[in-house]
């Protein structure tokens, strides 16, 4: 079996020193290490980078795709891409979008911790990963992690989970067919009956490399909101509404933003809506020309947006990892 291991930093490529953690090339091996050499499996490493994933940006994401797409993937049974907790989530997404169902499954894994605190998932995070690559049947871009104090190591769909929450490193995904598998020592790979397998590949012909920054505004609702100017090369806004998918369609507030969006030709999208709980606000999303999406991870829907030309933007509608029955 053969494994091609990408290396980028984050948490778990980090040591302490002096009390501050860091990036430390010589420890991302130390997973490797850890989890042994043997006939049985055999890693192929690569660092394209070495940042802590705060620090992730398009150029960053667009090298990562580029360092895992310059292998013949068919030659490996799967790759396991190491990467921070912080910007997990984005990472997980585009890369989802870029490789789709790709035969050769691509499991992404964190940590917690630094890899030498005994509090660290890190490693449970790699087994984890290791064994759904063994298990030899599945396809597309997976997470793979484990919350604190969990028996189990989850194994998500990479473009369904949702934003860590405050002061919590835990991961989740939005609905429980998100969810591919679970793994213990113990029981091994058990799959989730419930999950649904969705092509999440973005035709990339309609994408462009992405660039340092963004070319989407990204807005979360909160009480007291004041919208901002949309500033020059913004091809479209994305809103996060509260957790019915409501806003605040009764200020003047929004009613300007949107009408200057208008006028601009910049398109807005909300996402965080789902159906049902029709309130009284959302009968003025139509007037306000407020495109809701299908229900999906915000973070998701945001690297979507970024990924597709602005001629294409619409394909944000299409059911890639976004539809869930």
């Amino acid at each position: 079996m053969k494994i091609l291991v990408v290396f980028s930093g984050g948490t778990i490529g980090s040591a302490v020193k002096n009390g501050v953690i860091s990036p430390d090339e010589s420890n991302s091996y130390k997973l490797i290490k850890m989890y042994g050499q043997s006939s049985e499996i055999q890693f192929t490493v690569v660092q394209p980078f070495n940042i802590l994933s705060e620090n992730m940006n398009g150029k960053l994401l667009a090298q990562l795709y580029r360092c895992i797409n310059s292998y013949d993937l068919s030659r490996f049974d799967g790759v396991i891409v190491a990467h921070g907790t912080d910007t997990l989530q984005y990472t997980a997404a585009y890369l989802s979008y870029s490789f789709g169902l790709c035969g050769t499954p691509i499991v992404l894994v964190s940590a917690a911790y630094p890899l030498d605190d005994e509090r660290s998932n890190g490693f449970a995070n790699f087994s984890g990963a290791v064994e759904l690559i063994k298990q030899g049947e599945s396809r597309g871009v997976f997470v793979s992690y484990k919350n604190d104090g969990s028996d189990f190591t989850l194994l998500h769909r990479a473009s369904r989970i949702l934003p860590h929450l405050p002061y919590d490193d835990s991961v989740f995904s939005i609905y429980k067919n998100s969810v591919y598998a679970l793994y213990s020592d113990g029981e091994g790979l058990l799959k989730n009956k419930h999950y649904t397998e969705q092509n999440d590949s973005i035709v990339l012909s309609d994408c462009f490399e992405l660039d340092e920054r963004s070319d989407v505004m990204f807005l979360k609702a909160h009480v007291g909101a004041v919208l901002p100017k949309i500033p020059r090369g913004i091809k479209a806004v994305l809103l996060e509404g509260y957790h019915s998918g409501t806003l605040n369609t009764d200020g003047s507030e929004l009613r300007h933003f949107c009408y200057e969006a208008q006028k601009s030709d910049i398109p807005v999208y909300l996402t965080g809506a789902c159906e049902g709980f029709n309130y009284e606000s959302k009968q003025l999303y139509d007037g306000l020309k407020i495109n809701v999406l299908p229900q999906a991870s915000p973070i998701a829907m945001y690297m979507k947006l970024w990924m597709l030309k602005k001629d294409r933007l619409n394909d944000v509608f299409l059911p890639c990892g976004g539809d869930f029955e």
